[in-house]
């Protein structure tokens, strides 16, 4: 052995040895492998030390390999709307005693591609998988909503990876890849269906009870609340992978070409629903206008895409869903402030949903983010947000409704001029309180009033005078009324109360309290003190032996109010039943005096 140096019979071998490793250096193989230790591994995110390469052209592997990469950076994972090919690249070391099982997929359900080199312990070849959602998704090696790619790493060992990733059409792109070991992906997989199950049980529920309220109600705005939360539904089953995965396995074309025309199917559903629900037409008729206009341009987006356009639909997609996410929180305001109160929370529902959709458009479209796609978790979290409050809503949308035909309706019932009810709540009234009375057995009694000479009040005074003592009348018949009494203006002069009363002597004692204050107050009336009284006629409507339609208890109240008018006025009439000829009368406190 020469003292210094090798062994000079072994010096042609490390000389061959030199220039082997020379040569592979020259030729780029002997770069240093970015490494990720995957020995204790549970599920992590793919970031430098791995490396990615981002190229407009495609190019062969060899040609890759030859090339410089750079560390995967969060800046570097979202790439916007690109056709590029992008390139990772890392070498997973497993320094365990056990093989180590991982896998590792994108972020996005809609990658077009996704292509794997891989080798173990620098074996001199690389495998070489191509997953697609070009293709049914029963053909995936891995039954997941994402393309996933699965390998296991020997003990002791390492494996060399790359990754290639790349649109048929220009897409957003997303380099956000996730790697776990076996159980830590299962694990992930059941948290997401169970979170995922939940998001698409309570969207179901609520297109569930939108349809019945429009079954029940026929109110066109909870028909579109169910096909806007269907849409929804839609676009999230795609942009998810689920409906791929469980819906339409085999249609492939859904798969890729259905995701812009979802995203125009919901901005249609959208702008329909708040046509409706903030009533555009009677309230912002250019809004309402300008609103079928962009649904029209949506429709025709839609064709277009049907007829193989790819690129104008794309960028129409965005820019429509942009436009939602402004429009409809502004016109949601604009409600709100002309006093439609449920739009409150039309505007906060889709407040929360504008923000997350612009964020994740912008995400999506311009790369400006470092968080990958995880925008749209939080968009998904967001429309069941604005689900919820939109249900909130429409309830107070419907409440408010109730209110409206609830006030319509007292108007309908309502006399203007006194604010008593008419004969319309008169008839309500009598059915009401004949149920009331088959239950709980209390008579009903029916009182007709007339003012006494009202002609004269009005050809001595004036019409506007004969109007106030009108309404003194109905602030009297109030004054002696119970909560479940109704008082009603007949007509002109004439006033009913239909009553509830233990006896019949009860009924009278109301009637002439009534009949004596009216006859002791007198009605001031622009400086004129206006004296007046009125004739009552009282019946039995409901009782152990009477119960008379309202036909009849107007007749016979009629009768006695009759009766009590050609006997002097300014007196209570009682109608007898056992004898319709005969009538008691009673007048200011008087013997009550039998009339035939």
């Amino acid at each position: 052995m020469a003292k210094h140096g090798f062994p000079k019979r072994r010096q042609p071998f490390y000389r061959w040895l030199l220039t082997l490793l020379a040569v592979w250096a020259a030729t780029g193989y002997a770069s240093d492998w970015p490494i990720i230790d995957i020995t204790d591994l549970s599920i992590a995110p793919v970031r430098a030390p791995a490396e990615f390469l981002a190229r407009a052209e495609p190019a062969t592997f060899d040609e890759v390999r030859r090339q410089d990469f750079a560390p995967l950076r969060p800046r570097d994972i979202n790439q916007g709307i690109s056709d590029g090919h992008y390139w990772i690249k890392a070498r997973l070391v497993n320094d365990s005693t056990q093989p180590r099982t991982w896998f590792i997929h994108n972020e996005t359900s809609y990658i077009d591609n996704l292509v794997v080199y891989a080798r173990d312990n620098d074996q001199s070849d690389f495998s070489h998988t191509h997953l697609s959602d070009r293709q049914p998704f029963h053909q995936r090696p891995v039954d997941y909503r994402n393309l996933t790619y699965r390998h296991t790493t020997p003990a002791r060992g390492h494996t060399d990876v790359y990754l290639n990733v790349y649109f048929d059409q220009a897409d957003s792109i997303s380099l956000n890849f996730m790697l776990a070991d076996e159980d830590a992906f299962h694990q992930r997989v059941r948290e997401e269906n169970l979170f995922y199950g939940a998001y698409y049980g309570i969207l179901g529920l609520l297109v569930l009870l939108a349809l019945i309220v429009y079954c029940l109600l026929r109110q066109s705005s909870a028909l579109y609340y169910a096909l806007f939360l269907f849409s929804t539904g839609m676009l999230w089953l795609l942009l998810n992978g689920f409906g791929f995965q469980y819906l339409w396995p085999n249609s492939v074309a859904l798969h890729n070409e259905g995701f812009h025309i979802a995203f125009l199917l919901f901005a249609i559903a959208g702008l329909q629903f708040s046509k409706s629900f903030l009533k555009t037409e009677r309230h912002f008729p250019r809004t309402h206008r300008a609103f079928t206009v962009l649904q029209c341009i949506a429709l025709a987006g839609i064709g277009l895409r049907l007829l193989g356009n790819y690129g104008i639909v794309l960028h129409l997609a965005f820019g429509m869903l942009a436009l939602l996410a402004v429009a409809i929180p502004a016109i949601s305001w604009m409600a709100w402030r002309r006093g439609l109160q449920y739009a409150r929370w039309y505007l906060f529902a889709w407040l929360i949903y504008s923000i997350s959709l612009l964020v994740a458009i912008t995400s999506a479209y311009l790369g400006w983010f470092t968080w990958g796609m995880a925008s749209l978790n939080y968009l998904q979290i967001g429309s069941l947000l604005e689900a919820l409050c939109l249900t909130v809503a429409m309830t107070e949308r419907l409440m408010s409704l109730e209110t409206d035909r609830r006030d319509a309706i007292a108007l309908a019932h309502q006399d203007p001029l006194t604010g008593l009810g008419n004969r319309r709540l008169l008839q309500k009234h009598y059915e009401s309180m004949r149920t009331r009375f088959a239950q709980e057995g209390i008579p009903v009694f029916l009182i007709m009033i007339d003012l006494d000479y009202f002609k004269q009040v009005n050809d001595t005074y004036g019409h506007e005078a004969g109007d106030n003592v009108l309404q003194e009348m109905a602030k009297l018949l109030r004054q002696h009324s119970r909560s479940d009494d109704v008082c009603i203006r007949y007509g002109g002069e004439e006033f009913a109360m239909l009553l509830r009363a233990n006896t019949l002597a009860d009924a009278e004692h109301i009637a002439e309290r009534v009949r004596e204050q009216f006859a002791d107050n007198a009605t001031h009336f622009q400086g004129q003190i206006i004296h007046h009284t009125l004739s009552a006629g009282i019946t039995e409507v409901l009782s152990d032996q009477e119960t008379l339609s309202v036909r009849d208890m107007m007749a016979r109240a009629d009768a006695a109010l009759y009766q009590g008018k050609t006997t002097g006025r300014n007196r209570t009439v009682i109608y007898r039943a056992e004898d319709p000829s005969s009538l008691e009368s009673g007048d200011g406190g008087d013997a009550r005096q039998k009339k035939c």
